[in-house]
């Protein structure tokens, strides 16, 4: 009786536990968690709350509005539960689009350092280029003065070959 008047607090009815302990298989021997543990769960409805409590033709009609009150305190704590998950669900929905747009920003900044990588490539390339343009310049400018050389040094070879024969 303890664990029923615990969990259903100001809603417990005397009239249906003795009616459950009447119903009992086995009347008078101990009480099992499992033959209770969904009579605790299941919170009474207000209809049950009202149907269990004592009737007398002039407190039905003052029942009624009672009713209605606890249908509507009912209906007021659904409403607020409604409120509470679209609230949590557009945080969600806050924090997926928060995420959506790092993922973007994260997409943007690895494709502009793909594309530095990639700029960076094609400046190597293009400098490797110059590099050997401007080797190939030099090989070519020293092979032409060797060769200026090699003409000025066979022009005063003659000229005193023709020196010495006068």
């Amino acid at each position: 009786k303890l664990l029923f008047t615990a969990t259903h607090e100001q809603n417990f009815s005397q009239l249906k536990y003795d009616t459950w302990l009447k119903n009992r298989k086995v009347r008078g021997s101990g009480v099992a968690f499992s033959e209770i543990d969904v009579l605790l769960c299941n919170k009474p409805t207000p209809d049950e709350i009202i149907a269990t409590l004592p009737t007398l033709p002039r407190e039905k009609t003052q029942l009624e509005p009672l009713s209605r009150s606890a249908t509507t305190m009912i209906t007021d704590k659904t409403k607020s539960h409604d409120r509470r998950k679209k609230v949590e669900k557009l945080g969600y929905l806050k924090k997926l689009q928060e995420l959506k747009a790092k993922r973007s920003q994260n997409i943007k900044r690895r494709k502009s350092i793909e594309d530095g990588y990639k700029k960076s490539e094609e400046e190597k390339k293009l400098e490797e280029e110059e590099r050997r343009r401007r080797e190939e310049e030099e090989e070519r400018r020293r092979l032409e003065e060797e060769k200026r050389r090699e003409e000025e040094r066979a022009k005063l070879e003659a000229l005193q070959k023709v020196s010495f024969t006068m």
